[in-house]
């Protein structure tokens, strides 16, 4: 026999890991039917349009701490232990709507025998601006210095089979054909040194 009548969850979208997670208390009895596990708060929620029908086989649950939660786990056993009791204790709705990450290489033209380095952004800690589009990707690279200013006009990207990516094209469209989704697949930023070298040098004789 249940004896908690109320959980404490909050919404943790990778869309929106820049933003607060939202909170929410659901009721345990509702329309005459008990929710008695996950699996059923998560039907619930869903059937109320809480969160898209889209994004189903994406959720899952956490624990407050991170850990991750068997479908299936009584919401009895968990409201005993304190879990999901107050909005400090709230369990996690994971929405993995996105990857939380993007991986690239940085591949300079002119050095053929040199090693290719791979590098890793994470959404959430690109809080200073938001990454939609590769435009954005590019413009967060040269913010944080990660290549000098001289090189931005002789940048482009290229996808891992050496197709053109334009600066317009969206990020979720390149994570949907499986581009930039891990350091093996990564998008390419190709950097033609040799060629902003000459322009600095022709500036410097003018």
């Amino acid at each position: 026999m249940m004896t908690h009548n109320e959980l404490w969850l909050t919404y943790h979208q990778a869309s929106r890991c820049n933003k607060p997670a939202t909170a929410q208390l659901v009721e345990l009895e509702f329309q005459n039917e008990k929710l008695t596990d996950l699996e059923d708060v998560l039907e619930h929620l869903f059937c109320q349009g809480f969160v898209e029908a889209q994004h189903r086989s994406l959720s899952y649950w956490e624990s407050p701490s991170g850990q991750r939660l068997n479908p299936g786990h009584a919401l009895e056993e968990l409201l005993t232990e304190g879990a999901g009791k107050c909005p400090q204790s709230a369990l996690r709705l994971v929405i993995a709507d996105c990857p939380p990450h993007l991986w690239f290489s940085y591949v300079y033209t002119h050095k053929s025998g040199a090693p290719t380095v791979t590098q890793r952004v994470k959404f959430c800690h690109a809080q200073e601006a938001k990454l939609e589009i590769i435009a954005h990707l590019t413009n967060h690279i040269f913010r944080n210095g990660y290549l000098p200013a001289r090189y931005r006009t002789v940048v482009t990207w290229e996808g891992t089979c050496g197709r053109k990516i334009e600066e317009h094209e969206k990020l979720d469209a390149l994570f949907t054909a499986g581009e930039g989704l891990s350091e093996t697949s990564p998008l390419r930023l190709i950097i033609d040194a040799a060629c902003a070298h000459k322009q600095t040098c022709h500036a410097a004789c003018h």
